[in-house]
Formats: structure tokens, sequence, C-alpha cells
């Protein structure tokens, strides 16, 4: 069974690359043992770039986005 409930951006950043992709992989559905991830970081957030294997374009991306303070929403 998948864990539904997705993470904090905080917590995942506190993993490592393989706690991560363990992490990914019991949560995604369509994520495979030989798949790869690239962690991207932005301006607001990070993506997740997921990868078949030996492919260079990416099948999913998923982005986290940091909290933000409903002071900075006023702005």
């Amino acid at each position: 069974m998948r864990d539904t409930k997705i993470k904090p951006l905080d917590e995942l950043l506190k993993m490592s690359k393989e706690e991560l992709f363990q992490y990914l992989k019991e949560s995604e559905s369509s994520m495979q043992s030989t798949d790869s991830i690239e962690i991207v970081p932005f301006e607001h957030g990070t993506k997740i770039v997921y990868y078949h294997k030996d492919q260079t374009k990416p099948y999913k991306t998923r982005a986290y986005l940091n909290k933000v303070e409903d002071s900075d929403l006023l702005k």
C-alpha cells in the first residue's frame, strides 16, 4: 500500500538523496526501482524531476513550494 500523505518540503530537504529516493519510490505509484531523480532548487521551492532508466527526457516533475507567511501574501 502506498503512503498518500506528502511530507512537507522541509522534511524532504533534510533527507539524503538515497532516503528521498526510497520515500518517493514508496509513495509514487509511477516510480520504478530503476528510475532516477534529479533535485532542482529554484526561487520558490524545489523541483524533483523523474527519469526512467536510460532516458534523457523526464516523465514527471513535481514541485514543492516553500511555505509563505500570510503577511507576505499581502505585500
